[in-house]
């Protein structure tokens, strides 16, 4: 378990990359809008216009089946997305490799 959060927490593994976007995705999604409006860094220091604010709450529209409005919240979404995804869908395939070469098959007689 510990060695699980460790990998969790610095991103090194293709599993800990896959279980911290799992977890991200599931935590924004049961959230409620309204409380992802004070988490911006950008804003909190007092920048009104910088290019990641609403990020999170573009990602929870497009998790909540809004695209559209995911877009007129921050057209960033979609690049950040498009370069996340494909990382996340090889770390993906890379475990179900290793899984199914680490498995020994089943023989039937």
């Amino acid at each position: 378990m510990k060695r699980l959060l460790l990998e969790a927490l610095s991103l090194q593994t293709a599993r800990g990359r896959v279980l911290v976007f799992v977890l991200a995705s599931v935590v924004i999604f049961c959230c409620r809008y309204h409380w992802l409006d004070h988490l911006s860094l950008w804003g909190h220091l007092g920048f009104t216009h910088a290019p990641s604010i609403g990020l999170t709450r573009a990602y929870w529209l497009l998790l909540h089946g809004h695209p559209v409005d995911a877009w007129h919240r921050n057209r960033l979404i979609y690049a950040v997305l498009g370069v996340g995804l494909p990382l996340i869908l090889r770390d993906v395939f890379k475990l179900a490799r290793r899984t199914a070469s680490t498995s020994s098959p089943e023989t039937v007689l």
